[in-house]
Parts: C-alpha cells; structure tokens; sequence
C-alpha cells in the first residue's frame, strides 16, 4: 500500500511538473513546426452607409432578412439597433463566412451608398496552437490518471485524491475546450459592423423646415429663461439703488461740510 501511495505521487509530481517545463524534444518539434505553422486570422469589417431618410428602415429590414437567408453562410445577427428622429439612424452588427458579409455588404450598396469601409484582422495562431497544446497535454494526463484509478485498489485515500485530481483536470478541459471552440468560431467567421444615417442625403430645406418647426418651443422656453432671470434681477436691482441712494447722501453731506 504503502509502495502505491509512493507511485501515485511520483507520477503526479512528474506530470505536474511536466504542465510547466515542455521537454527538450518538445521545444525543438515546436521550433521547427514554427515555420510551416499556418496562420489563423480573424477578419473584422466595418461599413459606412448613407441613405435616403425613408430608405433607412428598408435596408435595416433588408439587411437582417439578408443574413436569415443565408443560413449555409452561418450568419447571425448580433446586434440591430434603429432610431426613427429627425434623422434616421441604424446599427447593426453581423456574424458569417466570408461569402455571407460579401452577400451582406451588397444588400446594403444596392439601396445606399458606402460612404466609408475598413477592415481588421487579427492573428490568433498562437493562441489557437497554444490552446491545442494544452487540451493535449491534458488529456494525456487525464489518462493517465484513469489508468492509476483503475489499479488503486481499496485505497481510499488514493482514490480521493485521484478523483478530485480527475475532477479539476477535467474542468480545465472542458474550460480550454470552451476557449478553442470560440477562436476557431472567429476563424472561421467573419464580423461585419455597419452604420446607416440619413444624415448626408437630408434636402436643402430640411434644416429649415426641422427650425420651423421646433419655433413655438424654442420661442416659450426663450420667454421662460427671460422671465426667470428678470426674477432674479428685481432684487438686485432694489439693492443696487438703495446702495447709489445712500451712497449719494454721503457725498452731499460730505461735500456741504467742506462748503
């Protein structure tokens, strides 16, 4: 029992160790590998749109009925936000494929106009081989591990230690596995951010006739700032008097003793 227990730490200790220190084998195959390692970038696109002020809730519309048509594209809507003022504006925040946005951004060209676009791309090779390395790692030593508790025996004191071993590595696991799921989602899809105003294409008299309209408000809230200052001032003003009419005596009385 007691030679058990002694085989069980040793082989934790050395795999435990072996998480944090890759061998010299392993460093040289990453060394090499480093060259041929292929590149994993992650595309981010972002759309300017100018339309027309009754054209903006139509391409709003259309763009979202455009991504839940492309279902083979993968697209998701992940953001869609739209405001009806004075001026039109919309947001709206795709996921697809490469062939998706393409399908997406002419959707919104065929109704506006693009008045800027731009595009990102971040490398997530290490990250995505990094992750891979790790889930390797262990699952490797998460076999192991079964096969110790597999001859463990009636010792129970090995037996939770073994499990709860199992149990965090597995948690690790599933945590990393999480992790690389959602980089390669980023790989293989791409982000597609756009931004529609009404802003640019108003008409000439459009300011004009938004002043128009907005006069009667601004006309009451002009009268009302008048009425509140001049509420302010009447107090004053009764101080400021009384201080020139004093001050006035003064100088009279000051002035008829030097006479």
């Amino acid at each position: 029992m007691t030679r058990f227990a002694f085989v069980v730490l040793m082989v934790l200790s050395l795999l435990g160790c072996a998480r944090h220190a890759p061998t010299a084998a392993a460093a040289a195959g990453e060394s090499a590998a480093a060259p041929e390692s292929k590149r994993y970038l992650a595309y981010e696109h972002f759309v300017s749109i100018d339309a027309e002020q009754d054209e903006v809730v139509a391409l709003f519309d259309a763009a979202q009925a455009a991504c839940r048509a492309a279902v083979a594209e993968s697209c998701a809507i992940l953001e869609a936000r739209i405001s009806t003022g004075d001026v039109a504006n919309a947001t709206l925040k795709f996921r697809a494929k490469a062939e998706g946005v393409r399908k997406l951004i002419a959707v919104l060209s065929s109704k506006g106009k693009i008045a800027s676009q731009s595009t990102t791309a971040e490398d997530l090779a290490g990250p995505i081989e990094d992750t891979t390395k790790k889930l390797a790692m262990l699952t490797a030593y998460r076999s192991k591990l079964e096969a110790l508790l597999g001859r463990s025996n009636n010792d129970v004191d090995a037996l939770i230690k073994l499990n709860r071993e199992l149990a965090e590595v597995q948690s690790q696991i599933e945590s990393l596995s999480g992790e690389q799921a959602h980089l390669v989602q980023r790989v293989e899809t791409e982000i597609l951010s756009v931004s529609i105003s009404s802003y640019a294409n108003r008409s000439f008299w459009s300011p004009i006739s938004e002043s128009t309209a907005s006069f009667g408000e601004n006309l009451s809230e002009g009268v009302a700032t008048a009425i509140t200052a001049l509420a302010y001032l009447i107090p004053w003003s009764l101080v400021l008097l009384l201080f020139v009419w004093v001050a006035r005596k003064l100088w009279m009385r000051r002035k008829k003793n030097l006479s």
